[in-house]
């Protein structure tokens, strides 16, 4: 009888002990999950900070660019006796190939191109 009795009791603490150990992992788990929430909602807002750098800095990278471009697309223009769709097809077609090149590189290189096979 003293087993049973014995078996009975360590039945009992090991369930108390169990409910313990399950309630202390729920708490650090909890406590960890808000970590993760805090974690997280800081990572989001540098992204979001960082996001607005790079949409600033490209629209100020923009707008230099299209005063560079301007007088070359006007050049550009001109070379092809006004033609704009001739333009804008030899520019997007260049920039496909070039996709690396900046906005500027490609214009020259067209106009570049198209003054060595007219022999300017």
């Amino acid at each position: 009888m003293d087993s049973l009795n014995d078996l009975f009791q360590k039945t009992l603490y090991f369930g108390a002990g169990l409910a313990s150990y399950t309630i202390e992992k729920i708490e650090h788990l909890d406590e960890s999950l808000s970590a993760l929430q805090t974690e997280v909602q800081q990572t989001v807002d540098e992204l979001i900070v960082r996001g607005e750098q790079v949409v600033t800095q490209t629209q100020r990278s923009s707008a230099a660019t299209e005063w560079q471009v301007a007088p070359l697309h006007r050049r550009l223009v001109m070379l092809l006796n006004g033609n704009e769709t001739l333009a804008k097809h030899l520019v997007e077609q260049t920039q496909e190939q070039n996709p690396d090149r900046s906005p500027v590189w490609v214009y020259e290189k067209v106009i570049r191109d198209l003054e060595r096979d007219r022999g300017l």
